[in-house]
């Protein structure tokens, strides 16, 4: 049944005759009549009976109903989603690890749905899986720590920062009270315990680089995904965690942890990547402009 046999066959079930469906489709009567036997033979079997002048739906009508009404229901919604266009409406899907969604984006894409129409969907991954949903279409834009990118993918920098210490008091006491900021040389010739992050996260192959320069033999007690569980365990006094600056902000008001700068510069830079192979639509294009002027290295 192609959509035109679904519209009659559906107005005919709502009507109960065919006159009342040609009626709410608009059409002459023997035009409804017509897509109707038309239907009926290329299904092989009768959707209808005519009883006391009204056509009935047989048992198989009644089976085919509760699809037919499930692709109406879906073209609805599809009408609704078509009027928002023309009406300048957009939508747009951004992806994000936890962090950067809840620190960067949120203010940013509440600002921009207030000002232009348009709906967000903010959802949160971790580097390869929203480098695979650019790829399958699934997001329009992410935005990630770290310039590593898959075929496919294009980067643009956004903001250049450099990761921060996080270590309960206690341990900061033991390694240099009076001290701002620590070498990671410090650190690693200490008898605290680093806090490594995954390698296959951007900032946990740029951590584990770093460490491995200076101590080859480099083995942690403890290696994260997650860049909070790093933190939640320096303020357990379990390691000293090495995190983005955001993360470090939300344990800012912790009151046994201390934020320390790390003298040597580990880039945790956040890019904006896109799809080289879905174009862009007119509502991320203007959300991009938005974030280059608000984040401009």
């Amino acid at each position: 049944m192609n959509l035109r046999q679904l519209e009659v066959f559906y107005a005919i079930m709502q009507a109960g005759t065919v006159s009342g469906a040609a009626r709410n489709l608009h059409v002459s009567q023997p035009n409804v009549t017509r897509v109707l036997a038309h239907t009926e033979q290329q299904l092989g079997f009768s959707l209808f009976e005519r009883i006391k002048g009204r056509l009935v739906p047989t048992q198989e009508a009644q089976t085919l109903l509760p699809e037919v009404e499930k692709i109406y229901r879906q073209l609805g919604q599809f009408q609704t989603l078509t009027n928002k266009v023309k009406a300048g409406h957009q939508h747009i899907r951004i992806g994000a690890p936890p962090v950067l969604a809840t620190k960067l984006l949120t203010p940013l894409v509440s600002e921009f749905a207030q000002k232009n129409a348009c709906s967000i969907d903010l959802t949160t991954g971790n580097h390869a899986e929203l480098c695979q949903a650019l790829l399958d279409n699934e997001l329009d834009l992410a935005i990630t720590f770290g310039r590593e990118t898959p075929a496919g993918i294009s980067h643009r920098l956004l903001l250049q920062q450099s990761m921060t210490v996080l270590l309960s008091r206690e341990h900061h006491k033991a390694l240099s009270p009076e001290l701002s900021s620590l070498s990671l040389s410090t650190l690693l010739h200490s008898d605290i315990g680093i806090i490594a992050l995954d390698e296959r996260d951007p900032l946990g192959m740029r951590l584990h680089d770093s460490i491995t320069a200076h101590k080859a033999n480099f083995t942690p007690t403890f290696r994260v995904r997650s860049y909070s569980a790093g933190a939640e365990l320096a303020k357990l006094g379990s390691g000293i965690a090495i995190v983005d600056p955001w993360t470090a902000q939300q344990y800012a008001l912790e009151p046994n942890l201390m934020r320390v700068a790390l003298t040597d510069n580990i880039d945790c830079s956040v890019s904006l990547l896109s799809s080289d192979v879905h174009p862009m639509s007119i509502a991320s294009r203007q959300f991009l402009e938005t974030l280059s002027e608000i984040t401009s290295p």
